[in-house]
């Protein structure tokens, strides 16, 4: 009886496997890489706009706005003016280059909403999310919305400072509710 083993090349499957993994680190580097890059484009970008904002040369185009200039660029005006807020930052030496490279534009951003800089501006955009209800009458929706800072203080001060009318109110409509269920 003649009995014949056959070796298993196992090693071409494993080099299979370890060029899959070679080739994955080597895109996951590049990808790396083209962040970085991206991130330092960015970095230019930003003071590029700074220099022009900040000594009009806009101006020279006949833009009679920055807002306009970064218009014709497209870009969009919040972004504009984070890429400003970041370079004004830098230029302070209030976070480093280094800083938005490794953290990204947004992390940068919540930074600086934290930290206090006569020549960095906190933002007008109010964090409470603006009341949307619906309004059954016509009157009084063209009544609440043509006195919308009215409509904002009369709802503030009945919640802080009448609580008792705002109890019988919430009574009252809990009654009609179940009336009608």
């Amino acid at each position: 009886m003649d009995i014949k083993i056959n070796k298993r090349n196992l090693s071409e499957s494993v080099r299979e496997e370890e060029q899959a993994l070679i080739h994955y680190n080597k895109l996951k580097e590049k990808l790396n890489i083209n962040f970085q890059k991206e991130i330092y484009c960015k970095l230019e970008a930003m003071k590029v706009l700074k220099e022009i904002k900040d000594k009009e040369y806009y101006k020279l185009d006949n833009y009679f706005t920055f807002d306009d200039f970064a218009k014709d660029y497209r870009l969009a005006r919040t972004q504009t003016y984070k890429y400003l807020k970041i370079a004004t930052a830098i230029e302070e030496g209030i976070i480093e280059e280094k800083y938005v490279v490794k953290n990204g534009i947004n992390e940068t951003i919540c930074l600086l909403k934290t930290k206090e800089s006569p020549s960095l501006r906190k933002s007008n955009q109010n964090p409470i999310k603006p009341l949307r209800f619906q309004l059954k009458k016509e009157e009084s929706y063209s009544f609440y919305k043509k006195n919308a800072k009215l409509t904002s203080f009369l709802l503030e001060k009945i919640f802080f400072e009448e609580k008792d009318f705002l109890l019988k109110i919430i009574e009252e409509f809990e009654t009609l509710r179940n009336k009608q269920k």
